[in-house]
């Protein structure tokens, strides 16, 4: 939720923007880093032989979970919606935007409901004693989950970086271009609209019926009046 526009009613301060916007970047990349170590460690629990490693796997996701992944989701929320409210993006008025958001809300839901939940009841089914036989579909389901918020974030880094339909920026850089790209021949040469507009006076008594005043006029001598 990047914000380039700048005109508003209310606005935050330069640094107070530049601030917030950094924090939503961190937040929103950490976030992605964190989904993607999550599936890392779900493939490797999954592909491994060795009980204590998927064991140990398991208790390391459920730690990312719940230290990493939700937080980053929520930090990344607040300051997405921060950046919305006090620019002129808005929070409704494009869909971009309104997509963006719902994905983190997907995202948020799928961790604390979904994900730590799994974590929590594969922890159990691979301890020493544990219900082994409901695992692989646990770790199936847990998969899918985790590839989908991956994909989620994916698509929301993308929707912040291209705006669709929703670049103010653009129109005003276009206009801007086309405003240096006139031709030098087309533009007003500098004394010319003084020029006209002296024209303009001198010929305004004459449209309406007076005579003309001359140019210059000097009082005549006395030689030149006897």
């Amino acid at each position: 939720m990047n914000a380039s526009p700048t005109t508003g009613k209310r606005r935050y301060s330069r640094s107070v923007r530049r601030a917030v916007n950094s924090g939503h970047v961190v937040f929103a990349v950490g976030l992605l880093g964190v989904e993607w170590v999550m599936l890392l460690i779900g493939i490797v629990a999954r592909a491994t032989d060795d009980p204590a490693l998927r064991h140990g796997a398991y208790q390391l996701m459920r730690i990312f979970a719940l230290a990493g992944g939700i937080p980053f989701a929520v930090l990344s929320l607040i300051t997405g919606v921060l950046l919305c409210l006090r620019t002129p993006w808005g929070l409704w008025q494009h869909l971009w935007i309104k997509i963006k958001i719902v994905l983190l809300i997907a995202v948020i839901v799928a961790g604390a409901g979904v994900v730590s939940q799994f974590a929590h009841r594969m922890i159990a089914a691979s301890a020493s004693g544990g219900n082994a036989d409901a695992l692989p579909p646990l770790q199936t389901w847990h998969l899918v989950v985790v590839i989908f918020q991956l994909l989620a974030l994916i698509a929301a880094t993308a929707l912040s970086v291209f705006k669709p339909s929703g670049d103010r920026g653009r129109g005003r850089t276009r206009s801007s271009r086309r405003t240096d790209d006139t031709p030098r021949d087309r533009r007003v040469p500098a004394g010319t609209a003084d020029r006209v507009d002296r024209a303009d006076a001198a010929a305004a008594p004459a449209r309406a019926g007076r005579p003309a005043p001359l140019a210059s006029s000097r009082p005549l001598s006395r030689e030149g009046s006897s």
